[in-house]
């Protein structure tokens, strides 16, 4: 789940010609507004949370509906772990622009590390129904499902998401859980497999994969992959020995 500061161009999409066509006073406070903006999503970038309050105290003191501000308001409120903050800003974003995609998607994840799994749902869904060809609001649904166990609906949404970015690791990971929490072996290890694929590096697939090869019974594919770990990863490939000879070195141990 990933917090994302965004510049103003959305700011201007949301403003209209009308408005734009004010007196040049109002068109001033308008681009120093901007201009605060787009420092704060700097010093959001460069971790410096202190600065980009500041800076977004000024923007939305000169345009007090600048729903961009508030949504980066809510995004360094998060990266500060300030999480009422964080909802409060996104909530006022949604206020000032009710079809906000993104800050939908982000009170989503924000009710989500609250624990608020309903809220979180209800959020994402709205996200996933404002912008459909983004994949990260249909992922941090399939989170949130899997977070109350609801592998159905968890699947759909992960299933989702992979169409939209195949590509993405985290993705095929989780729907690899979710399908392994239903027992469909054989797509958990599809996918968990291509995870790997994309980020050897990643133990927690390479571990995922290795227990799903033994509970579909595939010894052979289990012992290939700690084979291949041998060679490239030997610390893995201790893991992966203990995981996949648990029962006898439980056996030796006596327990």
């Amino acid at each position: 789940m990933k917090i994302t500061a965004l510049n103003s161009y959305l700011f201007i999409l949301f403003l209209t010609a009308a408005v734009w066509a004010q007196e040049p006073a109002a068109q001033d406070r308008k681009a120093r507004a901007v201009g605060y903006n787009d420092r704060a999503v700097a010093e959001i970038n460069d971790a410096n949370y202190a600065a980009a309050l500041e800076a977004l105290s000024r923007a939305i003191a000169l345009e007090p509906r600048y729903a961009t501000a508030y949504y980066n308001l809510g995004t360094a409120y998060v990266r500060l772990a300030r999480l009422e903050n964080a909802a409060a800003a996104f909530r006022k974003a949604l206020e000032l622009h009710p079809r906000y995609a993104e800050a939908f998607n982000q009170l989503g994840v924000v009710y989500l590390e609250k624990g608020e799994h309903e809220k979180a749902i209800e959020a994402l869904g709205q996200a996933v129904r404002l912008k459909t060809d983004d994949p990260t609001p249909f992922y941090n649904l399939g989170c949130a499902y899997i977070r109350q166990q609801k592998y159905v609906e968890a699947a759909a949404a992960l299933e989702a998401a992979k169409r939209l970015d195949a590509g993405d690791p985290e993705i095929r990971f989780n729907l690899g859980f979710v399908y392994g929490r239903q027992r469909r072996f054989s797509a958990a290890i599809a996918e968990i497999a291509k995870a790997v694929e994309i980020n050897p590096a990643d133990e927690q697939s390479q571990m995922l994969l290795s227990q799903f090869y033994i509970a579909a019974g595939e010894r052979e594919a289990a012992l290939a992959q700690y084979d291949k770990a041998k060679r490239e990863n030997p610390e893995l490939a201790g893991k992966l020995y203990r995981e996949i000879f648990k029962d006898k070195i439980l056996a030796l141990a006596g327990k």
